[in-house]
């Protein structure tokens, strides 16, 4: 017998209960790995992949070609022959963003700063949102 016994619960409290259980469960089985301080990346290597990373982009995709694309929907964003090669460009540079607050030591400032750097690349690239392109997020 794998059921539970509703205890004066309403529908809704007893879902939340069986949620809250099934996330607590999957956090026992998959836990989040923590780094020790002591156990961090120097982060100077690091960022200079990075911004190797963002020149190489910037290099290879215009800023400007990307901004002017205005009208776009997402049946055709897969296929389009600028937006979609930037689009895809932009995750290993987010993956290595994410990688450096997660596994080195470097300092919030600095975190911050390279941030902006893949900001306005992503916002270049832009999100579709109504057949439009915003390049304001």
């Amino acid at each position: 017998m794998n059921e539970k016994i509703n205890m004066g619960l309403n529908p809704k409290e007893q879902q939340e209960r069986e949620d809250a259980e099934q996330l607590a469960d999957y956090l026992a089985r998959h836990p989040v790995p923590v780094i020790s301080k002591e156990n961090l990346k120097e982060a100077g290597p690091e960022i200079m992949e990075f911004e190797a990373m963002i020149t190489l982009f910037e290099s290879m995709h215009s800023l400007e070609e990307l901004h002017s694309i205005i009208d776009l929907t997402p049946t055709e964003a897969p296929k389009h022959p600028t937006r979609e090669p930037a689009r895809v460009a932009l995750i290993p540079i987010v993956a290595k963003l994410n990688a450096l607050k997660k596994e080195t030591n470097i300092t919030t400032e600095k975190h911050d700063e390279l941030k902006a750097k893949y900001m306005r690349l992503s916002r270049a690239v832009g999100m579709i949102n109504n057949n439009k392109v915003g390049h304001n997020r």
